[in-house]
């Protein structure tokens, strides 16, 4: 997928990757998101680690693990959404008040294998990182929260968004914050200045955007059977009235032009990154190469991955 679109990776795993992923089900089992074997061999399959270490080739084992919790974390919590036809807004308001109050250290009273997994991670992903990158991090959260309430919204009515509305709901649904988890994993938190700067939000922006989209492609048989409402080839089928083979080829050329604006937002970050202290600049430059190559190394995890192969 990523050559016929144009995406970049790096070209490399991590060359601990099973290493990783025996770990990563360890700690599944142990935090209580895995609980039987055919648990583990799902996660096993779906290769979690796996889009870690494309991503992260030359990073510590420990980064890379430490990235690939987040991205389990992040798959359950939308099987959660996506797979419980009946989910109310109330109980996706209760659990996103107990994964703030983890991040906030205030006591949480929802007990779930999901807030398990977070009162694990969160302090380890937290050290050494200021109360500003927090606050980063617990904004965007809620922002995924709120695209999850309007994914039901769309599905209680039997509706759709437009084209239009897409991409910013696909892009929050998708998790913003993990753009600010990779600066925890890589050690190296993004100044302030920096991280407000237009060319630093479309780097994650576009960065996100075309990981979403291609998921989109890939999982959208799947989510055509499921009725699921956020998908952009779904989207722009019924908004052209088109085939879904057309809609397919849309979806494709949007995310061959995403991928330029992405390499143009890599350039400007990183003569951005000049007029950072000395030491600090080529942590940065690291993490922007992470960023913008988390696009191609997606892609070729979708390839792979057994949650894809079932899906299709």
């Amino acid at each position: 997928m990523n050559r016929d679109l144009g995406l970049l990776d790096l070209g490399r795993v991590h060359p601990a990757a099973d290493d990783i992923g025996a770990r990563l089900c360890q700690w599944a089992a142990r935090v209580g998101l895995i609980t039987t074997a055919a648990d583990e061999q799902r996660l096993r399959g779906a290769g979690f680690h796996e889009v870690s270490a494309l991503v992260m080739p030359d990073d510590s084992a420990d980064t890379v693990e430490l990235y690939a919790r987040w991205i389990t974390v992040l798959f359950h919590l939308d099987d959660e959404q996506d797979d419980d036809a009946e989910r109310t807004p109330e109980q996706v308001h209760e659990l996103y008040a107990a994964i703030t109050a983890i991040m906030q250290g205030r006591p949480v009273l929802v007990a779930s294998p999901l807030v398990s997994a977070l009162t694990d991670l969160w302090p380890r992903t937290m050290a050494g990182m200021t109360a500003r990158w927090r606050e980063r991090v617990i904004a965007h959260l809620h922002r995924h929260r709120d695209a999850s309430l309007a994914q039901i919204a769309h599905r209680e009515a039997g509706t759709l968004p437009t084209p239009e509305e897409y991409p910013v709901l696909r892009r929050e649904a998708n998790g913003m914050f993990m753009f600010d988890i990779i600066e925890s994993a890589c050690g190296t938190e993004v100044p302030d200045e920096l991280a407000r700067s237009e060319a630093w939000k479309e780097l994650c922006e576009s960065s996100n955007d075309l990981t979403a989209w291609c998921n989109d492609i890939r999982s959208l048989a799947k989510e055509a059977a499921n009725d699921e409402p956020t998908n952009f080839v779904t989207v722009l089928r019924h908004a052209r009235g088109c085939s879904e083979q057309d809609a397919v080829a849309e979806v494709e050329n949007r995310i061959r032009q995403r991928q330029k604006e992405l390499v143009e937002a890599t350039r400007r970050v990183r003569v951005q990154i000049t007029d950072q202290p000395r030491l600090l600049q080529p942590r940065l430059g690291h993490l922007t190469t992470v960023i913008s190559h988390i696009p191609g190394g997606h892609a070729a995890w979708l390839d792979t991955s057994a949650r894809y192969r079932e899906a299709g």
